[in-house]
């Protein structure tokens, strides 16, 4: 047995006669069928209220009874959530262990969705949730997105000064905050329309092949000068992209 699937059942001994413990899946590249050796494991928990520390510390011990950990950290915490990342000395280094503790709630995936699935381990409370994909877009409210994404491009001047200024770092970074992720945002909107928040998770396989590549050639820039140059560009794609989607709603798409 590898030390995936190690981690796998050990969790699922070790966690589902806990009755505190509500549910346990996997997320990524398991529940999609597309782990390869470069994959972490990511893996959700939902608990009761008043027991998140405490399953946290028999996670954390659960998966200490496979070997020591060389690695730790508490990457988010909320009162009602908490992700944990951890790492088994001697096994790959790519096989980052993400656990996410929710208290009283899973997650929502959406029917048919190839992107992101769910593969459930156990489920005592019905907490992880289906929706249709009009539920989903629905929900997303992409017009409202779409006025804050033009507004955040219609800022440009911030990257122009940086630009007349000839100062490299301060234009590289505003390229890309002002007008680079913006367009990614629109893209995705078009191209993985229940994933707009994905920004480069995976872009590489969710583009078409012509439309990575033009946006590839935006980010390749060395000076004040590209940058400058490529800008156009940018904004020209941007608004192609707007345009796409306004016609897409439009016709009732």
């Amino acid at each position: 047995m590898s030390s995936r699937h190690n981690i796998i059942a050990t969790w699922r001994a070790h966690l589902e006669p806990n009755p505190t413990i509500l549910a346990l899946w996997l997320e990524g590249a398991d529940a999609t069928n597309a782990v390869d050796e470069y994959s972490d494991l990511d893996v959700c928990c939902s608990v009761t209220a008043g027991s998140l520390a405490q399953v946290a510390a028999q996670a954390e011990q659960a998966l200490a009874s496979l070997g020591p950990l060389d690695f730790k950290q508490m990457l988010h915490e909320e009162n009602d959530f908490q992700h944990l990342v951890f790492h088994l000395a001697g096994t790959s280094a790519y096989l980052l262990v993400d656990l996410n503790l929710f208290v009283a709630r899973g997650s929502e995936f959406v029917v048919g969705d190839a992107i992101e699935q769910s593969l459930v381990l156990f489920d005592k409370a019905n907490v992880v949730r289906y929706v249709s994909q009009q539920e989903r877009l629905t929900a997303l409210g992409r017009n409202q997105r779409l006025q804050v994404l033009k507004d955040t491009v219609a800022q440009v001047s911030r990257l122009d000064k940086y630009i007349k200024r000839g100062e490299f770092l301060e234009a590289f970074g505003y390229y890309q905050r002002w007008l680079l992720n913006p367009l990614i945002e629109v893209l995705r909107m078009q191209y993985t329309p229940l994933h707009p928040d994905y920004f480069i998770v995976h872009i590489s396989r969710h583009l078409p092949s012509h439309v990575l590549h033009r946006l590839e050639a935006l980010f390749q820039v060395n000076s004040v000068a590209e940058i400058e140059s490529k800008q156009q560009e940018a904004l020209k794609f941007f608004e192609e992209t707007i345009a796409g989607l306004t016609s897409e709603r439009e016709g009732g798409l």
